[in-house]
């Protein structure tokens, strides 16, 4: 509580901008929360529905802080200006890390991280009800509200991605506990290479207490070496231990999720009873490979997220019947040579469906090569890719939304991507 009023201290009256309110609306309530404990605020925004007058140099010149979307990159030619007039760049999620009331458990990862949050949350509920919060890189939340509703809890659960962890360098903070779940190429679409996007991943542990916990997937070569920047207590985990714990969360990698939150469980003093009875009830979350529907026996699940090659290979190990694969999207600058061996190699990939080729012309071209008897069209619609998949599906296969590739060739993001998947399979 010292350190949050030591904050609420430092906004009284300021002019304070939430520069970029984001595509969830996280800075609004980032917004709402400064306005209310005594900032004098603005937003900007490059989407002019949100903010008309978009962003302007003056606006920066006008503030005194400026609160930086995540997804707003530093070389932003505002963001240059203001760091040039010596202003202080925050971002709201790192701002409740320094100053939170609570214990913080931080989880980063390329995969993984909604899940293994999603698992200790529900652990830590059982165990300490009503006392957990959640936030992060969560659609629609705001890290500097966290503030307010963490008061009187134990402890908060956050998932945190690279970019979000990119700012914890500039305030030299990290987690009381952090969950490295693994490391695999994404983003290098923001970033020069992935020294750059590893090093972002680091200061989820380079900042800890002597006293604070690393706990990183022993199964994992990226998480390992992450683990080696800790200045906490450093200890393993790995999935070998709860092969045998019963879930109905399909594939290896959430496997190795399970036993993140075991670890967790472990670090806490949980009974492993509990933690074995959470995992049996968790039925798993929203566009993670999200059963939807069964129709006329065949399988619809949608796994949107899996916006990098690394994520549908997961989805595509995981396949346990035919499958018709909805792949494509907009380029992250990623290598897909082990998705297309997969590809190659897969024994229950039936058919596939592109959707969106018009930015990944070479993607396309390769999966032509080793797979042109597979693909049976491509689409520029989810309505249509459906619709397709549809065309060759017989009872007992699976439609698989697993795209590979981010979402902004034709969707907002990739739940957008998601939500047409589920409305279009649920109207059928």
């Amino acid at each position: 509580m010292i350190h949050m009023n030591k904050f609420v201290s430092e906004i009284q009256n300021k002019k304070v901008l939430v520069f970029g309110v984001g595509k969830q609306g996280g800075g609004r309530g980032d917004a709402e929360w400064l306005k209310q404990h005594g900032a004098i605020v603005r937003l900007s925004d490059s989407d002019l529905s949100i903010v008309p007058e978009g962003q302007t140099k003056e606006q920066i010149d006008w503030a005194d802080i400026i609160i930086k979307n995540p997804g707003v990159p530093d070389d932003n030619e505002l963001i240059v200006s203001a760091k040039i007039q010596g202003k202080p760049v925050l971002t709201s999620i790192a701002i409740f890390v320094k100053y939170s009331p609570v214990k913080t458990i931080g989880v980063t990862g390329t995969r993984g991280k909604s899940t293994t949050v999603a698992l200790i949350t529900s652990l830590l509920d059982k165990v300490f009800p009503g006392k957990v919060v959640t936030g992060g890189n969560i659609p629609g939340t705001s890290g500097l509200s966290l503030l307010d509703e963490s008061l009187g809890k134990e402890y908060a659960v956050l998932e945190l991605s690279s970019f979000q962890l990119h700012n914890f360098h500039d305030l030299k903070v990290s987690p009381n506990i952090a969950v490295l779940t693994n490391l695999y190429p994404d983003h290098l679409n923001r970033y020069p290479s992935m020294t750059e996007y590893a090093y972002d991943k680091q200061a989820i542990v380079m900042y800890q207490h002597s006293t604070d916990l690393t706990l990183f997937n022993q199964d994992n070569s990226g998480a390992q070496a992450i683990a080696q920047f800790s200045t906490g207590q450093i200890i393993p985990y790995g999935s070998a231990n709860i092969m045998d714990w019963e879930t109905s969360l399909p594939g290896l990698h959430n496997r190795e999720n399970i036993a993140a939150m075991s670890a967790v469980g472990l670090a806490l003093g949980i009974d492993e009873v509990i933690c074995k009875q959470v995992v049996k009830e968790f039925v798993g979350i929203p566009f993670r490979q999200e059963k939807i529907a069964e129709i006329a026996g065949v399988t619809y699940i949608n796994d949107t997220t899996a916006s990098t090659p690394t994520a549908a290979i997961k989805a595509l190990q995981g396949a346990v019947k035919p499958t018709i694969w909805i792949t494509g999207g907009s380029d992250k600058k990623l290598p897909y040579d082990e998705l297309l061996a997969e590809v190659k190699n897969n024994s229950h990939l039936k058919k596939i469906v592109i959707l969106g080729s018009k930015n990944i012309p070479e993607y396309v071209a390769e999966l032509t090569k080793i797979a042109a008897d597979k693909i049976i069209g491509t689409a520029t619609s989810m309505q249509d890719a459906i619709a397709l998949a549809r065309s060759v599906a017989e009872s007992g296969d699976a439609i698989l939304l697993s795209p590979a590739f981010a979402s902004f060739d034709l969707f907002q993001n990739e739940f957008e991507r998601g939500r047409k998947f589920n409305d279009i399979v649920r109207g059928l």
